[in-house]
């Protein structure tokens, strides 16, 4: 059992209560005032998140904000950056007031915040990630961001590589892209949102130097964390903040943690840590055997009924890659035993089995944040709830209820999403859905990670039940206090292995520093044969290799149809190939530039047959060729605009959106042309389909669309706003991303980049007929898979999209030359594509195996 320090004298301590300003202090401090927050209020639907708050930062100070989870300490950030509008009150950053909520306007103002969640984007480069996050002009344009983000990076000494995808990071060295970021402009406030829940003792000491040399300079920080030691070690001010309201504030070299905690919570906290088992079960529970993975080797340990056993160590030296090995989430050898049953076959046998798995990352793999708190917490056992294979709603409301009630889970009701919740109830909920599921084995990582005082008790409290009802508890956790208090045997871990194990009361904090420190003082050099292969895993990281392999494969199944029939590469084939890849490939690119910034356009096809049959009226005898092509340009601009307006404003989701105007497209071309007719001109269809040698122009001038289009994507500024979109829209909106005009716009591009298709297939065709358009739906989502792109967004290549649409038209013109039947056209994208996606799929897995070992 574990108190807290009540040696410190706090006979000394500056309090200033509710509703006194610290300008009312006898002996107020000389230094400017950098960020002041009068009279904030802020609610939500049902939430009272902010109540009156005043807050102030002086220049040159640390000013530490603290409260439990949901007392409003992010929200009240959140409305100094920015990306909140308060309900009232009013905010000054340095001389000016911020008068319009904007990130963009904050930070030109000089402040720089790093969030609680890191506002990264994952699909973006850490380069791309950080010029978009202190503005293109500070780091000398796109072109440059590379080498200075490296600079920027390099005193960390992480071995963070600019040039890595977000995606591939670990979450340490997410958090350090982030603060780097922050700390690069240089800010006037700095906002620091629980920056140490993901860093080692090292690393936090790093910051704080930073941190130190930040203020030195003259700015103000604002930090805000749980953890009240550090607090105490870095903060000149302390805030207490409590249900939206100022609880005090102290000096810090005057207040003991005690004082801060009761004011933190409410109440005492007479102890911390409930008792440990005394008399423990002779059953072993969970059994492991010579289980060897990535970032680990040779692992025997065992685990009894009714104990919890901690996992300890450096960072990084196995600790998390043994506890999701256990969870059957990494791919092992050896052998892993439950109740004497052998576990084989990953997270689906071991939860089988039996295995429960609370994960460090809560956002990305704890919770299901579009659901409410009641299908979160009985997610696993939905059995339980159910009746003849259907979910029971009553059954679904009490249980979560009841584990709302004995968790004490602050939620406005069962009902409300689980977003809303603070991060320490959004804890609770997932322990709930643990405990429901009554495990045998309950594995935790990091289970108090940014979870606040009085959280931290309650979620003691739920492990040690756990084992009390004769689980097996494995806890990783970088806190020495936490597994002291809380597990009844220690392991030590150590490049990757167990060397030591403490028992009874040699579980001590210092111990557990001792022997993981001692144990990593003669740590290996990297292997150099690995960080050689650094450079081929970064380009395997990319968006360029499914380009590279798909001219791979049309150019040996080019060559192998050409052994076949010599007929296949002559001029007359390779130029009739070419020009019908040519629309593919412009239909592939508006495909493309949607499903980047994370939508969809079902349109394109009937789009396509619509401007043709515009074409038909005008582009004919009688006609006139320039109003008939500017009619085309009105009608795709139109049609963009429409989509656009749907799906950004109206909210309408794209496929429902896209779908509408495909059904409406269709009726109105078949209105003005229920039967072909108008044929074009022949002179501009000769004109359209002009080559030079065995190469069509229009096609020449498609794949210098698609590399303008490719460089646009990484070079211009809305090439990587656009990837932002698609990679994670609300992180693109707290960076400053205007999500709405970049969205708009991709819808708007889409069907530009559809006119030219539709321009050479009024050629193709040389008649007003929508009809054929309309299979071009398919085909460009077709193309857009074999590619590699990314359907959710955020990834993608148009170098791709060139060999993905020679690839598609290649497939169907082999099988006259293979005496194939005309079903082998279909059969055949079909099979490629299927293909291409499992490879897709395995080689990002492979990609994030390799990352994490």
């Amino acid at each position: 059992m574990t108190n807290f320090d009540l040696s410190r004298p706090d006979s000394r301590v500056r309090l200033h209560e509710q509703g006194r300003s610290p300008a009312t202090d006898p002996d107020p401090d000389p230094r400017p005032t950098v960020l002041a927050m009068e009279g904030i209020g802020k609610s939500f639907p049902g939430v009272r998140a902010l109540d009156g708050v005043s807050f102030d930062v002086r220049a040159g100070e640390v000013h530490a904000l603290v409260g439990e989870n949901g007392a409003g300490k992010s929200t009240l950030m959140a409305v100094a950056s920015g990306a909140l509008a308060a309900d009232e009150g009013t905010i000054r950053i340095g001389d000016a007031e911020l008068t319009h909520p904007h990130p963009e306007m904050a930070r030109s103002l000089g402040l720089g915040i790093v969030r609680q969640h890191p506002a990264l984007l994952p699909d973006l480069t850490v380069a791309e990630n950080m010029a978009l996050g202190v503005g293109y002009q500070r780091v000398g344009g796109l072109g440059r961001a590379v080498r200075w983000a490296q600079q920027t990076l390099d005193p960390w000494e992480m071995g963070i590589s600019a040039r890595a995808r977000v995606a591939d990071l670990s979450m340490e060295r997410r958090f350090i892209v982030e603060i780097a970021k922050a700390l690069a402009l240089a800010p006037r406030v700095l906002i620091l949102d629980e920056p140490t829940e993901h860093l080692n003792v090292d690393e936090v000491q790093r910051l704080f130097d930073r941190v130190r040399q930040t203020i030195a300079d003259g700015a103000g920080v604002v930090y805000i964390s749980h953890r009240i030691p550090e607090v105490k070690q870095i903060a000149d001010r302390i805030t207490v903040l409590r249900d939206g309201q100022t609880r005090g504030t102290f000096d810090a070299d005057t207040v003991d943690e005690e004082r801060i905690v009761e004011r933190v919570v409410g109440r005492k906290l007479e102890t911390v840590f409930p008792p440990k088992s005394t008399v423990p079960s002779a059953r072993e529970r969970l059994v492991v055997t010579g289980l060897s993975g990535p970032g680990f080797q040779d692992i025997s340990l065992a685990v009894r009924a009714g104990e919890i056993v901690g996992l300890a160590g450096v960072q990084g030296n196995g600790q998390a890659d043994l506890i999701r090995a256990l969870a059957g989430l990494a791919p092992t050898s050896g052998s892993v035993e439950v109740d004497g049953r052998a576990v084989r076959g990953g997270n689906a046998a071991a939860a089988g089995a039996g295995v429960v798995y609370v994960p460090a990352d809560r956002h990305g793999e704890g919770v299901f944040l579009p659901l409410p708190v009641s299908e979160n917490i009985v997610a696993r056992t939905l059995h339980k709830v159910s009746s003849l294979g259907m979910v029971r709603d009553d059954r679904v409301k009490a249980a979560a209820e009841a584990q709302i009630r004995g968790l004490a889970i602050k939620t406005p009701s069962a009902a409300a999403p689980i977003s809303a919740l603070s991060g320490g109830n959004q804890q609770k909920a997932v322990m709930a859905r643990t405990l429901l599921s009554e495990p045998k084995v309950l594995l935790a990582e990091e289970p108090t990670q940014g979870v606040d005082a009085g959280a931290r008790v309650d979620i003691y409290t739920i492990l040690r039940d756990a084992a009390d009802a004769g689980a097996a508890v494995v806890v990783l956790s970088s806190d020495g206090v936490e597994l002291e208090g809380l597990c009844d045997r220690v392991l030590i871990m150590s490049r990757g292995t167990i060397v030591s194990e403490l028992t009874g009361d040699g579980v001590t904090e210092e111990a557990i520093a001792r022997a993981a420190l001692t144990s990593t003082t003669l740590r290996a050099q990297a292997d150099p044969a690995r960080a050689r292969r650094g450079g081929l895993r970064g380009w395997l990281a990319g968006d360029q290799p499914p380009a590279a392999v798909l001219l791979a494969v049309v150019a040996a199944l080019g060559l192998a149809v050409g052994l076949h029939n010599s007929d296949y590469l002559g001029a007359f084939n390779i130029n009739n190939l070419l020009f019908l890849v040519a629309p593919l490939l412009f239909v592939g690119m508006a495909q493309q530039v949607v499903v980047l910034g994370a939508g969809f356009d079902l349109s394109v096809g009937p789009l396509m047959g619509f401007l043709v049959v515009i074409a038909s009226f005008w582009i004919v005898d009688g006609g006139n060729l320039f109003l008939g092509l500017a009619l085309m340009a009105l009608g795709a601009i139109g049609v963009g605009v429409i989509n656009g307006a749907l799906v950004t404003w109206c909210g309408v989701n794209p496929v429902v959106a896209t779908l509408t105007v495909y059904m409406a497209l269709q009726g109105i071309y078949l209105s003005l042309r229920a039967t072909p007719g108008g044929i074009i001109f022949p002179s501009v269809a000769d004109d359209i389909r002009a080559h030079f040698g065995a190469v069509p122009l229009v096609t020449v001038i498609a794949v210098a669309v698609a590399l303008l289009l490719e460089l646009a994507l990484r070079r211009t500024r809305w090439g990587v706003e656009l990837r932002a979109l698609g990679s994670e829209p609300e992180a693109a909106e707290r960076l400053g991303v205007n999500i709405r005009l970049v969205r708009f716009s991709s819808y708007v591009v889409c069907s530009v980049l559809v006119l030219p298709a539709s321009i050479i297939m009024m050629a193709q065709i040389g008649i007003g007929d929508g009809r054929p358009g309309v299979s071009y739906t398919l085909s460009s989502v077709t193309v857009v898979v074999l590619a590699g792109a990314s359907i959710f967004g955020g990834r993608g290549s148009f170098l791709g999209i060139i060999a993905a649409a020679v690839l598609a038209q290649q497939l169907v013109n082999i099988s006259p030359f293979l005496n194939l039947s005309p079903s082998w056209g279909y059969w055949l994208p079909g099979l490629i594509t299927v293909a291409a996606a499992v490879l897709y799929a395995r080689l990002r897995r492979t990609r994030r195996t390799g990352a994490a070992a």
